[in-house]
């Protein structure tokens, strides 16, 4: 039983996760987290900040924010260095240890800020010894707990606002849902189409001959972003001309045969004069 949940632990922590590469995404990220921490030195007051009075004190506070967006953006830069080093891999293990780089990178500024802005510890003399004493003190009481209240808003911010790299082949592509469990890779040519339908999109894709799908909580324009090679060929609608057999009917009531079975979807007339010339390009 022992063996077998070590092997289960070492599957999870090495399991590939995409990998937030675009800067603007990671600008975004590190302003929220700093707002974050921002709003908790302002209104939660800890870092012995109960008594500090004065007349910027917001402003100051909001220091430790701008610090930790900063540290944020450095450790990003890191992060990358290490996926490239990495073969374009990202696991879970990786994701943790980034965090805690980022609390590493952090803690140094943030202390130094604390000291000098709120402690006025060097008008005091008290000495490089009393500094790195205190250092650690704040690290382990301070700064850790906090840091803990944050990572479930740098995970959640981390999936949900950056835009993800994964280490998938040039052939493939990875489609994601809204819910972390809804993922799909399937190689380009394998897939037809995706229909929309409410809140949800279904993919549609062949294995092994037949025809299977897979639906997501997401929107048909996310679905674009994430396989921009998709044409639109109907507002509910997005195909894969490399799939598609012929155009049936005239611009007013036209649909589109797949080459697999009898299959085929509407072709809209807003985009069939699109769809026709590509297919005959």
């Amino acid at each position: 039983m022992g063996d077998k949940s070590k092997l289960g632990m070492k599957e999870f922590v090495n399991k590939k996760i995409p990998f937030n590469h675009d800067f603007k995404s990671q600008a975004i990220i590190a302003a929220l987290l700093g707002c974050i921490l921002a709003s908790i030195m302002i209104f939660l007051r800890p870092f012995d900040t109960d008594g500090f009075d004065s007349e910027f004190r917001n402003l100051t506070l909001s220091g430790f924010g701008f610090l930790f967006s900063l540290a944020y953006l450095i450790n990003a830069r890191l992060e990358r260095r290490w996926y490239i080093l990495n073969k374009n891999v990202w696991t879970i293990k990786d994701e943790v240890f980034s965090f805690i780089s980022l609390v590493l990178i952090s803690s140094v500024p943030i202390h130094a800020y604390n000291q000098i802005f709120l402690n006025n510890f060097f008008s005091r003399n008290l000495g490089f010894d009393s500094y790195i004493e205190h250092g650690i003190w704040f690290f382990a009481n301070s700064l850790i707990p906090i840091m803990v209240f944050i990572f479930p808003f740098y995970l959640y911010f981390r999936n949900r606002v950056g835009k993800s790299s994964s280490s998938e082949s040039p052939d493939e592509i990875t489609f994601m849902g809204l819910n972390k469990e809804e993922k799909i890779v399937l190689l380009k040519n394998d897939v037809l189409f995706v229909k929309s339908s409410e809140n949800y999109v279904e993919i549609f894709y062949e294995q092994d001959g037949s025809l299977n799908h897979s639906t997501f909580r997401n929107t048909l324009r996310e679905i674009n972003k994430q396989a921009p090679f998709l044409k639109r060929c109907h507002r509910s609608y997005l195909i894969n001309l490399s799939n598609i057999k012929a155009v049936n009917g005239n611009s007013h009531n036209a649909s589109l045969e797949f080459k697999l079975g009898e299959i085929s979807v509407p072709l809209s007339y807003k985009y069939y004069k699109q769809i026709n010339s590509s297919l005959h390009d």
